[in-house]
């Protein structure tokens, strides 16, 4: 199951910055052999990829995520072609995901079984969004925020990505696929940050994208839940258990089962034991 809250992107060509990634406090790492990476240095991208996660053990794959091109493009076929070859991480991760087709093609050309995260990154994308998300390979969605902009001529700001952002986590939950945001991209305004990452969680992403290490403390803050918060569920969960169900009264509020198990979500996002994976 996808239950992280950040994911950290590291380019393909920086094989450095690999194990550097792996050792913050980013609940997943994504390695990128898309956008990040430079048209001429993509094969050796794919090489040092292939070659770090030969020696990564299982609980580091577990934690690890490869994007690749788009599978319509031949970067993605020469992408899924070596990985076919390739010890593999815990999820593959397949850019400008616009059909319900794209995900079963990627997996017909890598030939093994692994799961997948779509990136939704156009208003294709987002309109086959519910046929997209039926696919049973899927652990997870992302709004790939920038390009979708891009493309339909909106500013890349809170107000014009909205309605995408709401259709999505809609559409997501509908499916119970959990919600991956576009990362925030001032990596010099962490407060920024944290505001829309508890915007977002409040939309009901469960995760943020993140391009620089010190933006995963922020992101972390951001989807937690304040201590009153928490206080409060717990009431209500208390008082609904005492009055084993039905609807009752707790701090002036009516509370009902659709409001005891927003409570109970919101409790378990408050364990610190909670595994990340």
């Amino acid at each position: 199951m996808f239950n992280a809250r950040s994911l950290l992107f590291v380019p393909g060509h920086r094989p450095e910055r690999f194990a550097k990634a792996l050792a913050s406090a980013a609940d997943v790492i994504c390695i990128d052999l898309e956008d990040a990476v430079p048209l001429a240095q993509k094969a050796e991208a794919r090489e040092a990829v292939a070659n770090f996660l030969a020696g990564c053990d299982i609980a580091q794959l577990a934690r690890l995520i490869v994007r690749v091109s788009a599978v319509g493009s031949e970067e993605g076929r020469v992408d899924l072609a070596v990985f076919s070859k390739a010890r593999l991480p815990g999820r593959l991760m397949l850019a400008k995901t616009e059909t319900e087709k794209d995900i079963p093609l990627a997996a017909e050309l890598l030939g093994v079984d692994v799961r997948w995260i779509a990136l939704i990154e156009s208003a294709s994308g987002l309109l086959s969004l519910n046929a997209i998300c039926a696919d049973t390979a899927l652990d997870a969605v992302m709004f790939g925020g920038g390009d979708f902009a891009a493309q339909i001529g909106a500013e890349f700001s809170w107000e014009p990505l909205l309605w995408a952002r709401s259709q999505m986590a809609v559409t997501a939950a509908a499916h119970s696929l959990p919600l991956i945001d576009v990362p925030f991209l001032d990596v010099h305004d962490p407060a920024g940050l944290e505001a829309e990452t508890r915007r977002v969680g409040a939309l009901g992403f469960s995760a943020k994208a993140a391009i620089h290490p010190a933006q995963v403390e922020p992101i972390h803050r951001g989807f937690a839940p304040s201590p009153e918060a928490v206080e409060q569920a717990r009431r209500i969960v208390e008082a609904f258990e005492r009055a084993q169900g039905g609807a009752l009264v707790v701090d002036g509020r009516m509370v009902d089962q659709p409001i005891v198990d927003s409570a109970r979500k919101l409790l378990a996002r408050a364990d610190t034991g909670e595994e990340f994976v």
